[in-house]
């Protein structure tokens, strides 16, 4: 019954165990994209204070102003960018990474062009900064039609699912995880013994000291519920001396019953007693041990029996 006891809380001590190891890796995946963004987000606004002069000079906002005249508005570039890179803390997202401009005109009708923003997002594998808004009427220019032009930049990184777990802290959930594989293995075990318990524990079986014959299943168990292993004729001997109410066989009637027709067979049975003595002391609390030289008992290592 106690096992039995060990074994369901050992089987609910695995569910847990694993539900903890899941949780704390969601978790901790879930704080690493959130870092990653957060990372993205500071190199963005470094990448562009270290562009502004460039990104927002006249030749660019004159450059803006006739490509959303062409293509219309709003306008979306998307390029690598070595300042992204450098300002990235995570190594294995530099290569990936790169930053979206958007360009609009408000004095230009809107038209049908690349949503790379949204797109970025429709996809599992990129993570986005946020949206950072310039507006060239901000800048002093002596040329309103600048005032009409607006800038969004954003950052954006190639992340896998497998990347991200790569970055992700992965020692609690590892231990958790190591944790229910050892419950789930002691429950397995336990479940076994049981069964094999209710195997063995049965009206066919006989008990003598902590040694169980099942005669269901023909072998001698220890106490663990672990067969006691033994040659044919060494389990002929244990039987006998199992199916013997008094557990006392004579040498006559062993010789008779293992070796049939055989003249003389002392030095046999002495061989054969000489081995399985230490076999059975070594894994019972059973000896076996000789009266007289006529018969062989088998008796509990505490009851003293005159030898």
């Amino acid at each position: 019954m106690k096992r039995q006891n060990a074994a369901n809380i050992s089987i609910f001590a695995t569910f847990i165990l694993v539900l903890l190891s899941f949780s704390f890796g969601f978790h901790n995946y879930a704080e690493t994209k959130k870092a990653i963004i957060s990372d993205l987000n500071q190199a963005l606004q470094y990448t562009i204070m270290q562009n502004s002069d460039q990104w927002l000079s006249r030749d660019s906002l004159q450059t803006y102003s006739k490509l959303s005249a062409l293509w219309g508005s709003p306008l979306a570039i998307e390029s690598q960018n070595k300042d992204l890179s450098y300002a990235l803390r995570f190594d294995k997202l530099k290569k990936e990474a790169g930053i979206i401009m958007q360009i609009t005109n408000k004095n230009e009708k809107k038209s049908v062009s690349t949503q790379a923003f949204s797109d970025k997002k429709q996809f599992d594998n990129y993570l986005t900064s946020d949206t950072i808004m310039w507006v060239a009427a901000n800048i002093s220019s002596p040329d309103p039609v600048y005032k009409d032009i607006g800038l969004s930049f954003q950052g954006y990184v190639s992340c896998s699912f497998c990347t991200i777990l790569s970055l992700t802290h992965k020692t609690l959930p590892s231990i958790f995880l190591a944790l229910a594989l050892i419950s789930g293995i002691i429950s397995i075990y336990l479940r076994r013994y049981n069964h094999l318990m209710q195997v063995v524990c049965t009206e066919k079986s006989i008990v003598y000291g902590n040694l169980t014959f099942s005669q269901e299943t023909s072998s001698f168990y220890k106490e663990s519920m672990e067969k006691l292993k033994l040659t044919p004729m060494q389990h002929s001997v244990m039987e006998m001396f199992f199916q013997s109410p008094t557990h006392i066989l004579n040498r006559t009637d062993i010789c008779e019953a293992l070796w049939p027709g055989k003249v003389n067979a002392d030095e046999t049975l002495n061989t054969l007693m000489r081995r399985l003595r230490p076999l059975i002391e070594d894994n019972s609390n059973l000896k076996i041990t000789t009266d007289r030289g006529k018969a062989y008992i088998l008796e509990l290592k505490d009851t003293d029996f005159a030898n």
